[in-house]
């Protein structure tokens, strides 16, 4: 017997089983499909750690011939002690004959000495054929679990309640299309009641998934912060500005800024993947938009407002943390847009050094970098640009945290975290902007990237 939890999931088919599995062992490649009857042979899937299996789940083909099944079992009265041989005679018996296909490569884990997970529709009304399954799973003698999977509500939920308490010992309800980490826990933890083999094997596979969760999550971290100093610092250089003639400038600009959009939302993607790569997320989309440098403004107003500060928050933070005073000045001007003009000398900043051109440095405002040497395009400077990679970041990993690996539509990032970044105390802006300001000056070893890792970390385990 393995020294790891294995579980057997099992039922009627198309119930949702393969979700369940997909969830449990946090495999998005588990295949999942509408259509009754997928899943034809046992299928063993493990959740490893380090290499190392936590527990293993086995997903089973539906039941097919549960009633001939159970009369061939009862064709002479056993006591009760007697059943699980009898079971296991069964498998053996019609292993390779094929009449009982389904039937034997649902048993053969059970008979092994897995646990049972079975699993219903709660959004469908109990009948008593369902009683046949329960009743072979019963005579296997093995600890016994009941999932009702609200695949289409929970309409009947209570209904199957009160069917499925006389059978098994735990019932629960469990949506794997959206079942939290902690729900994934617990259902183990019940589980764990059941089990009355020596020692703690349930408490050692909890303890090792809540120990996976934490380094993850501090990775996370990690790796967030690392892109943002990418994204802050991210300089593009170009040839073809660099030996542009001023009447040229109008028709090559356009092109360079779509480039540097290019790999920002390169970069920025790429940050994403390594976080969806680290929770074993292998096939991931989101409908995040992206991100978009403008030559008249800083960025897309619409991401602006989403994402980082509202003007007057950013001209309060900003002064604050020590930006000049050419950027208050900025902001009363009060134009329409969002900083128009001067916001776009942010990603024009060096443009008057490729060029030489004297009135494009009158244009830009005093709080932006300027030198007549350098030929790149970037970083960008606006203050509120951290602000916004920041909320992008952290609403595309709660989002990712909080999916079931079960789930196979596009990552939604809700609205309500859109406007995350607006809505923290002015304390904790003005030191996030100092912290940022710091991290491009120090690196993302430095004192500011620890500070902003436990900034983050927090902010994903709240």
């Amino acid at each position: 017997m393995a020294d790891y939890p294995i579980l057997a999931v099992v039922g009627h088919p198309n119930k949702g089983k393969s979700s369940v599995v997909s969830a449990l062992t946090q495999n998005d490649q588990v295949h999942i499909s509408p259509l009754s009857g997928t899943t034809r042979v046992a299928q063993h899937f493990s959740l490893k750690l380090d290499g190392e299996t936590v527990f293993e789940l086995v997903d089973t083909p539906g039941f097919q011939r549960a009633a001939k099944c159970l009369a061939w079992l009862r064709v002479e009265e056993l006591p009760a002690d007697q059943r699980p041989a009898r079971v296991a005679e069964f498998v053996e018996q019609f292993r390779s004959s094929g009449q009982f296909f389904d039937e034997v490569e649902l048993l053969k884990p059970i008979v092994a000495g897995a646990g049972i997970i079975y699993v219903v529709d709660g959004s469908l009304p109990y009948s008593p054929e369902y009683e046949t399954e329960m009743e072979i799973l019963r005579w296997t003698g093995r600890p016994r679990l009941a999932l009702i999977n609200p695949i289409g509500g929970d309409a009947y939920v209570a209904q199957w309640q009160q069917a499925l308490n006389q059978y098994f010992s735990l019932v629960k309800q469990f949506d794997p299309l959206h079942a939290s980490f902690d729900q994934h826990l617990q259902l183990l933890r019940s589980f764990g009641e059941l089990d009355s083999r020596p020692g703690r094997i349930f408490d050692q596979a909890i303890e090792q998934l809540e120990q996976y969760r934490r380094q993850k999550l501090e990775q996370a971290a990690r790796i967030l912060v690392e892109n943002l100093y990418r994204l802050l610092t991210y300089q593009q250089s170009s040839s073809r500005l660099e030996q542009a003639a001023r009447e040229q400038l109008p028709e090559l600009l356009p092109a360079e800024i779509s480039r540097f959009n290019q790999h920002l939302n390169w970069l920025e993607r790429d940050g994403q993947q390594q976080l969806e790569a680290l929770f074993l997320y292998h096939r991931l989309e989101s409908d995040l938009a992206r991100l978009e440098v403008r030559q008249s403004e800083l960025m897309d107003e619409s991401q602006w407002t989403l994402w980082g500060l509202e003007k007057k928050q950013l001209v309060l933070v900003s002064a604050a943390a020590g930006a000049t005073l050419g950027l208050l000045a900025d902001a009363g001007l009060g134009g329409s847009s969002l900083f128009a003009g001067a916001i776009g000398g942010g990603v024009l900043g060096g443009v008057s050094g490729w060029l030489g051109l004297d009135w494009f440095k009158q244009q830009l405002p005093a709080w932006l970098q300027f030198s007549a040497e350098q030929h790149l395009l970037g970083p960008v400077k606006d203050p509120n640009f951290a602000f916004v990679i920041l909320g992008r970041a952290l609403s595309h990993a709660r989002a990712m945290l909080a999916r079931s690996h079960a789930d196979r539509e596009r990552l939604t990032i809700h609205q309500a975290g859109d406007h995350f970044m607006q809505s923290l105390e002015m304390k904790v802006q003005i030191r996030l902007l100092k912290q940022c300001k710091q991290l491009v000056r120090q690196g993302p070893q430095g004192q500011a990237a620890e500070q902003l890792r436990a900034w983050i970390y927090q902010q994903l385990t709240a």
